[in-house]
């Protein structure tokens, strides 16, 4: 069987982009088609076989790829998947699963989120990215790119979700029912046993949509200690909103995450996320999780299990479950075991099935 591989584009690193490793270490010779890879921001992708779109000879390094948006759709349909290839296993959360395919392909689209910034979160996005003048322009335009989007949709054959939440959204906005298979980790790659800190971590990128702002407030008031892992648009005026107990580490490596996760108290997640893999590191690493009760986080968190969960991304509610929780006794063994609910080989077993079956009903 002859596989290829397809995503968004490469210009950070995140989940998604962690989930597209691994497809790649298990189909490590398929060629992977995307609208672009920002190597000076994302860095080598040393033995892929990338198939770039057009868009990829544009200016897009330092954000600038959000202005190559009406472009999207007409770019996936020039770059073409060769008729030979059996299968197409398609990262997406936006326009890449409009990809060509030949009448054969067998297209399966793993599913971050249907298009954000098209859907639930289009007003958001206005508000966030796009300058009053031009929101009335705006909106026409994501108005037809939402029928483009849907009309791309319908050509996936088969549909997995990354939780139960994007599982319902799918459903919603496509009309299509989806198998739920949560992002994996290496459980194995975390130590769990490690001597404990005095820090808490908030990990994720510094956007609106993450409310790090929530974090920062929480153990502002607390006088806890808080580190603060990524980079994005909001650090100044996070920096700005911190008070001395909370730091900033920007980007840190894979090791030194790591090594920030065994040594923490535990991981807050204030953010309505897809899915939320950082959750699921933490409790490798045998860390409690203080989450919002919404998207993919209440599916890996169990309140008095694995931490606790808040109704509102609120500073007050996520302070007092920090509190809950510091008067916890926590078992990191315990909760090292409760990240093999998300391992890396069930993520394996189950795509390997789901590639095979699409494949002999294709």
């Amino acid at each position: 069987m002859k596989v290829a591989l397809a995503h968004e584009y490469f210009s950070a690193r995140g989940g998604a982009e962690a989930v597209v490793d691994i497809f790649h270490t298990m189909w490590p010779d398929a060629s992977v088609y995307t609208f672009f890879h920002d190597r000076e921001r994302y860095g080598p992708l040393e033995g892929w076989r990338i198939v770039a779109s057009s868009l990829q000879s544009f200016p897009i390094g330092g954000g600038r790829h959000r202005l190559l948006l009406p472009l999207y759709p007409s770019a996936a349909r020039r770059l073409r998947v060769p008729d030979d290839v059996d299968v197409v296993l398609v990262s997406t959360s936006a326009f890449i699963k409009g990809i060509g395919l030949g009448e054969r392909t067998v297209e399966i689209a793993y599913c971050h989120s249907p298009t954000r910034y098209l859907w639930d979160w289009s007003e958001q996005y206005l508000h966030e990215e796009v300058p009053a003048l031009l929101h009335g322009p705006v909106r026409e335009l994501l108005a037809r790119l939402r029928e483009t989007d849907r009309d791309m949709a319908t050509r996936v054959d088969r549909w997995i979700a990354n939780s139960n939440a994007v599982a319902r959204r799918i459903r919603e906005y496509y009309g299509r029912d989806s198998e739920v298979v949560h992002p994996p980790i290496d459980v194995d790659a975390y130590d769990a046993e490690a001597e404990r800190g005095d820090h808490w971590l908030f990990i994720g990128r510094l956007s609106a949509y993450k409310r790090a702002d929530v974090a920062v407030r929480a153990f502002a008031k607390s006088g806890r200690r808080l580190i603060v892992v990524g980079e994005g648009r909001e650090r100044e005026a996070l920096e700005k909103l911190a008070s001395q107990n909370v730091a900033f580490t920007g980007r840190v490596d894979e090791a030194t995450k790591r090594e920030l996760l065994a040594s923490a108290r535990g991981l807050v997640f204030p953010a309505e996320d897809d899915f939320g893999i950082v959750c699921v590191e933490a409790l490798a690493a045998g860390a409690p999780v203080v989450a919002l009760n919404a998207g993919g986080a209440a599916e890996i968190v169990r309140e008095g299990l694995d931490g606790m969960l808040v109704d509102q991304p609120d500073a007050a509610q996520v302070e007092a479950a920090v509190a809950q929780v510091e008067s916890t006794r926590w078992d990191p063994r315990a909760l090292r075991e409760s990240a093999r609910r998300f391992d890396l080989p069930r993520f394996r077993d189950r795509i390997l099935a789901i590639v095979a079956g699409a494949r002999r009903s294709g």
